[in-house]
């Protein structure tokens, strides 16, 4: 595939992962399996779909949409400073881990990329915590720093 199509998906990744988090904003607002449900769905499917026009794809990959289901299911909700950072770690950890399932499918240049996956995804922790922003913008954010590794994953060589 020419750079330009590579960088075209990559770009298009980004699209999936934006309209995945505002379904993720949109639950914590409304309805919540819009967050737990159809917000990882559309984050899942787009990582998947940018793997199969890759041509990386594997039906191991279909584990990454009960993982990051299951990670936006967690509660992180709390008022004292160490159950905050518990929670939203856990919730972060369960996310992340999608990116495992990458890893281990993928193998090689993949693990590269989880390291700065759980380091960026390390940010929704302090965020979440903070607060520095309105809630809205800031679930909106977490999801994107919890997800953003999974749109990387496809494009490793």
């Amino acid at each position: 595939m020419s750079e330009f199509g590579i960088g075209t998906l990559a770009s298009l990744s980004l699209v999936g992962l934006a309209t995945g988090c505002f379904l993720y904003m949109w639950g914590g607002r409304k309805q919540k399996y819009m967050r737990r449900f159809v917000g990882s769905l559309v984050i899942a499917g787009a990582s998947m779909v940018m793997s199969l026009l890759m041509n990386r794809f594997s039906f191991w990959l279909l584990l990454t949409y009960p993982i990051i289901a299951g990670g936006m299911t967690l509660g992180y909700g709390a008022n004292e400073l160490f159950l905050k950072v518990l929670k939203r770690s856990l919730f972060a950890a369960g996310v992340i881990s999608a990116g495992l399932v990458y890893c281990f499918v993928f193998g090689g240049n993949a693990w590269w990329v989880l390291l700065p996956h759980v380091g960026v995804a390390s940010w929704s922790i302090y965020l979440g915590v903070k607060n520095p922003i309105h809630a809205a913008a800031e679930e909106t954010f977490v999801c994107a720093f919890l997800n953003l590794g999974l749109m990387m994953y496809p494009f490793v060589v």
